[in-house]
């Protein structure tokens, strides 16, 4: 993602990475997602619908899938989902990580605290 991408997309996370510290702050810096779950998920819903659109397809027009061997296509093009298989779970996760890699550094560990569970099992 472009720095200036970067910019935008770290603009429309603050109240929600800022909901997160707090959080976890408040938790002594515990990383327990179920006290974590109420004030991300508030932020999410206060978000508004072009912010959060925003985010998800910077996130997503970066990511590119294997396609055989070393062949790559784009998940995400012109604002429209490449592969069936990309289902809201992946895509948070998908936007979460890429989140994470490029914005780690700007938010010095708020980035971390995006932290999702891959399986059931995970969270438990």
């Amino acid at each position: 993602m472009d720095a200036f991408k970067q910019l935008h997309v770290s603009r429309r996370l603050i109240p929600v990475l800022s909901g997160l510290a707090a959080a976890s702050q408040s938790d002594g810096g515990a990383k327990d997602l179920s006290k974590m779950i109420v004030p991300l998920a508030s932020a999410i819903a206060s978000m508004p619908d072009a912010d959060c659109d925003y985010i998800l397809h910077a996130c997503l027009s970066v990511v590119k899938i294997e396609q055989g061997t070393n062949k790559w296509a784009p998940i995400f093009v012109n604002g429209q989902m490449m592969f069936a298989e990309v289902d809201l779970a992946v895509m948070i996760q998908i936007a979460v990580k890429v989140i994470q890699d490029n914005l780690s550094g700007f938010f010095q560990g708020a980035a971390g605290a995006l932290t999702l569970p891959t399986t059931p099992e995970a969270a438990a």
